[in-house]
C-alpha cells in the first residue's frame, strides 16, 4: 500500500560540551526570534532563484507553495498537448482513454483536468515533489536531535486529487528555510500567499 503521509523533522547539528547537549546558535535564535515577534526567522539567500510561499491555509496551518495559488484551475489543454505533457505516446493515449483521433485537439474533459492539475501541476503539488525529494531530514520521531516537522500528504482521501506540504509552526518554517540554506538551494520562503 502506498504512503498518504510522510513525516519529517529537521535535524538538529548539535555539539557535545561536557556531557551537555548544546543546540546551535541558529536553533536558538529562531526559537527567541518566533516567540519575540510571532514570524519566522527566515534568512533567504541573497539572490534565490525560486520563492516557495508559507501560504496559511487553516488552524494554524501552512501550505507550502510554488508560486501563488490561482483563482481557480487554468482552462483544460487539448489531449495532444496532454499526451505532449506527460510524454505519452498519441497512440497508446488515444486507445488507452478511448479517444477518436479527431478528438486529440478538443480539450479534455474538466474533472479529468482537474485532477491532473491539482495532482501534478498546482502550486502545492509542485512544491511537494520538489522538497520531498530534497533530504530535509529524518522521518518524525526516528531521531531525537530533530525538531520541527514537514508532513506530505498524497491523496489522503479516496475523492481526493490533491498532494500537498504543510507545516504547522512558525519554528518548523524557520528549520525549512534554513535546511534550504544548508543544501546550498537557493530557495527563498517567504510567507504569504492565499488560498481562495
Amino acid at each position: 500500500m502506498e504512503k498518504i503521509m510522510d513525516r519529517r523533522q529537521f535535524l538538529i547539528r548539535t555539539v557535545a560540551a561536557s556531557s551537555q547537549l548544546i543546540l546551535p546558535p541558529f536553533f536558538d535564535r529562531a526559537l527567541a526570534f518566533v516567540e519575540n515577534h510571532g514570524e519566522p526567522l527566515l534568512e533567504a539567500p541573497v539572490e534565490p532563484i525560486k520563492t516557495l510561499y508559507a501560504a496559511y491555509r487553516e488552524e494554524g496551518v501552512y501550505w507550502i507553495i510554488d508560486g501563488l495559488m490561482p483563482k481557480e484551475i487554468p482552462p483544460a489543454i487539448t489531449w495532444r498537448e496532454y499526451f505532449l505533457l506527460t510524454g505519452d505516446d498519441v497512440v497508446s493515449g488515444i486507445e488507452n482513454w478511448e479517444l477518436e483521433p479527431g478528438q486529440l485537439d478538443e480539450p479534455m474533459g474538466y474533472w479529468v483536468w482537474e485532477t491532473y492539475w491539482c495532482y501534478n501541476l498546482s502550486p502545492n503539488a509542485i512544491a511537494t515533489r520538489y522538497l520531498s525529494d530534497l533530504d530535509l531530514g529524518p522521518e518524525f520521531g526516528s531521531c531525537g536531535e530533530a525538531k520541527g516537522e514537514i508532513r506530505f500528504w498524497d491523496a489522503p482521501m479516496i475523492t481526493s486529487d490533491c498532494r500537498w506540504a504543510e507545516i504547522d509552526d512558525l519554528l518548523s518554517l524557520s528549520l525549512l528555510q534554513n535546511r534550504l540554506n544548508e543544501l546550498g538551494e537557493n530557495v527563498s520562503l517567504e510567507v504569504g500567499g492565499e488560498f481562495n
